[in-house]
C-alpha cells in the first residue's frame, strides 16, 4: 500500500504543478480534499487549491517541483521537495524580480480509499524570501 500511495502522490505533484492538467486531477482527489499551506490561513477545497496553484504557475511560468524524498506508511504519506523557476509576476505581494527562484517545502498528504483527501504543506518562507530580496 506505501508503494501505491507514492506513486500518487507523485501523480498529484506532476498533474498540478508541474503540468497543470486539473481535470485529472480531481480524479485521484476525494471529494472532500483539503489543502493548507503556509502561504495562506486555514484550509481550501479543490478548487480553491486549483486556484492556488493556477496563481503560483502564472507568476512561476516555467515552475517545476522536483520531489526530492518520498516517504510513507499506512495512509500518511511525507515528501520533501524543491519548488523551482523564474520568478516573473507578482504573487502573494511579493514583487516579482525575474529571477530564477528554488525554495523547499515539506507535505504531508493523507490517503483515503486509494485517493488523496489532504494536503498539508510547510513552505521554506525564510529562504524564499532571502532570494527575492537579493
Amino acid at each position: 500500500m506505501s508503494n501505491e500511495n507514492k506513486t500518487l502522490i507523485k501523480k498529484h505533484i506532476d498533474l498540478s504543478w508541474n503540468k497543470g492538467k486539473y481535470g485529472l486531477l480531481k480524479q485521484i482527489v476525494s471529494r472532500g480534499f483539503r489543502y493548507q499551506t503556509t502561504f495562506r490561513d486555514g484550509y481550501r477545497d479543490f478548487e480553491g487549491y486549483v486556484e492556488y496553484v493556477e496563481d503560483i504557475r502564472r507568476a512561476v511560468p516555467d515552475l517545476e517541483v522536483i520531489v526530492e524524498e518520498i516517504m510513507a506508511e499506512d495512509n500518511k504519506v511525507i515528501t520533501f521537495s524543491t519548488f523551482c523557476g523564474s520568478f516573473n509576476k507578482p504573487l502573494f505581494g511579493m514583487p516579482a524580480n525575474g529571477k530564477i527562484i528554488a525554495f523547499s517545502a515539506a507535505s504531508v498528504w493523507l490517503v483515503s480509499h486509494g485517493k488523496i483527501s489532504e494536503q498539508t504543506t510547510m513552505v521554506d518562507l525564510a529562504g524564499l524570501q532571502k532570494q527575492l530580496t537579493a
